[in-house]
This record gives structure tokens, sequence and C-alpha cells, in this order.
């Protein structure tokens, strides 16, 4: 074999052998990845198996169930006789209905009459911001005064320790300044009463008219 052939012929089988070496490298490289990858597939699997899923309605009805849960009052069902006895509750109705039946008249001669009259049942603090509050109201010719026809009082749906909470409603007649009914009136009373040493009062009321 002549020397030319001869270094064609070894340049050939060193291009053969390091196309094999190439080949080898990639070749195991690609099954080591194969390998690995079935490896973590169990795993995923095992953790979407372990995974809770739901429909859209499921996770529907269980955030609504989460927030039902979340917003029970722990007072729910609960009346007032579960935290006061029959003589408080009976007595602070009283405080209660007589606080209304002196604050709901109004008299167009004398708008601070209603405030002064039901004062006596109400906590210092009360009587504070009632009295800051007396004569803001302005009389006119339809509304000139009201008065008192009809008074319920009734215990709350869901009573609470803090204090004992009445809701009074009321009906009265709207009149003039000749005295003639123009208008009736409903109006219901939101009070809160706390026993302050031996006598209970009003510490916080809110009306709503024409419920």
């Amino acid at each position: 074999m002549k020397p030319r052939t001869k270094v064609i012929a070894f340049r050939i089988i060193l291009v053969l052998m390091g196309v094999l070496f190439v080949g080898g490298y990639f070749h195991q490289r690609s099954q080591d990845q194969q390998q690995s990858s079935s490896q973590k597939e169990p795993q995923q699997e095992q953790k979407v198996d372990s995974e809770e899923t739901f429909t859209p309605f499921q996770e529907e009805e269980k955030e609504e169930s989460e927030k039902s849960n979340s917003s029970v009052s722990p007072n729910q069902g609960k009346k007032l006789t579960d935290f006061y006895s029959s003589d408080d509750i009976e007595n602070s109705k009283k405080v209660g209905e007589e606080f209304v039946r002196n604050y709901y008249p109004i008299d167009g001669k004398d708008l601070t009459k209603s405030v002064k009259n039901s004062i006596p049942y109400a906590n210092e603090n009360l009587k504070r911001m009632m009295e800051s509050e007396e004569g803001m109201m302005r009389p006119t010719g339809d509304f000139f005064s009201r008065e008192l026809k009809e008074i319920d009082v009734k215990e709350p749906s869901e009573a609470t320790p803090d204090a004992i909470t009445l809701n009074v409603k009321v009906k009265g007649d709207v009149k003039n300044e000749k005295g003639e009914v123009t208008d009736h009136d409903t109006t219901t009373y939101l009070l809160q009463i706390m026993k302050e040493k031996d006598s209970f009062k009003v510490v916080e009321f809110s009306e709503n008219p024409n419920e």
C-alpha cells in the first residue's frame, strides 16, 4: 500500500472512531435522562392522587360551607334568659318602654321636652349626647308635633351577654300646628340597656322610622 493511501485510511479510521465515541456519549446521556424521568413520574402521580379535587359545583358548595361556618355567631339561638334573670329582664323592659314613651312624642312649642323627659332613663354618657342635640329638630307646617298611640316591646332574635337589647316599636300620629292629624308614623327603636349600680339605664339607642 502506498504511503499516501495509508495516511488517508488512517484519517478515515480516526474520523470513524470519533463519530462512534460521540454517538455513544449522546446515546448514554439519552438513556440516563429517560431513566431519571421514569423515576420522577410515579412520584408526581402519587402527589396528584393525594390532592383533593373538586368539580366547579363542589368547589362552590365547599366555599359556601366554609363561609357559613365562619359567619356563625357564638350567640346564635341565645335568649335573654340564657344570660339574665327574669327580674332583670322585666326591669330592663320597663326602663326601655319608659324611655321611648318620653322620647318619642314631639312638642313643636318645646322641642327640648322629649329629651328632658327621657334622660332620667339614660346613663351619663347618653345624657350628654342627647343634651348636645337638644332642639336640633325644627317643626314644619305639617309636622308640628307627634303623639304616641301604640308601643310594643320585644326581645331580640339573638341575645348577647354584653347588654340587654330590646326592640321597641311605636306607632303615632303626626299633627300640624292646629292639632290636626296630617300623617301616621311607625318607628322602631333598638335599645341597649345595662345595669348600673342598682338600676337599669339605656346606654345606647338607634331609631328606624317607617319600618
